[in-house]
């Protein structure tokens, strides 16, 4: 995981005024599963770093981070507008089409626990990618 990765995951969690406790703890969850430490994530919720850049990730890394902020903005099990946005941006930042984003909510939302089958969901939303 990359500190922009990190850092996508904390604006979103930061957009709505409130940051839950289910958003630290999956922010948290997937920093750790990815190499990050404790206090280099503590470190990035005190910054806040621009999202610049995103085009130039691998598509494996794109995909990840669109997967993992819609992932957190549904764990609240709410949506608000601005997390919406914030989410049509990253999409056209990692270089999707903002289609992507209705064929995740629609596949996270309906099954939770998609993570098992996170490789077969990667490949379908392939086709969003225009970068």
């Amino acid at each position: 995981m990359s500190k922009i990765h990190l850092n996508a995951l904390i604006q979103l969690a930061k957009i709505d005024g409130e940051v839950v406790d289910e958003e630290v703890e999956l922010i948290n969850e997937v920093a750790k599963a990815n190499g990050l430490s404790e206090h280099e994530i503590k470190e990035s919720f005190q910054q806040n770093l621009p999202l610049d850049n995103l085009s130039s990730l691998t598509s494996d890394k794109k995909f990840d981070v669109i997967y993992s902020v819609v992932q957190l903005m549904k764990i609240d099990g709410k949506l608000y507008n601005e997390e919406i946005k914030f989410c049509a941006r990253m999409a056209a930042k990692l270089g999707y089409d903002e289609n992507v984003l209705f064929e995740l909510m629609l596949k996270i939302y309906a099954d939770p626990d998609l993570c098992t089958d996170k490789e077969s969901l990667k490949v379908q939303v392939q086709k969003y990618l225009t970068l």
